[in-house]
């Protein structure tokens, strides 16, 4: 249990959810959802990006509060 506790304070995993980011805000991945298609009323593009900028803030936020309580 300890191991796996102390591969989530590793200075790597900044670098690995960097290049997740970067990648999903890339041509490629950005062209698939820019159609013109609505889901709950919102055009999947603008979707696609306030779900991905509030899930990478979800994930500072949670390796923040990871790193503050180490044991």
């Amino acid at each position: 249990m300890k191991k796996a506790i102390h591969i989530l304070y590793k200075k790597e995993w900044w670098v690995i959810f960097f290049i997740l980011g970067f990648f999903l805000i890339n041509y490629p991945i950005i062209h698939i959802f820019n159609k013109d298609f609505m889901i709950f009323g919102y055009p999947a593009f603008y979707l696609y990006l306030m779900l991905g900028w509030f899930g990478s803030i979800i994930v500072i936020v949670i390796y923040a509060w990871l790193s503050s309580h180490r044991p």
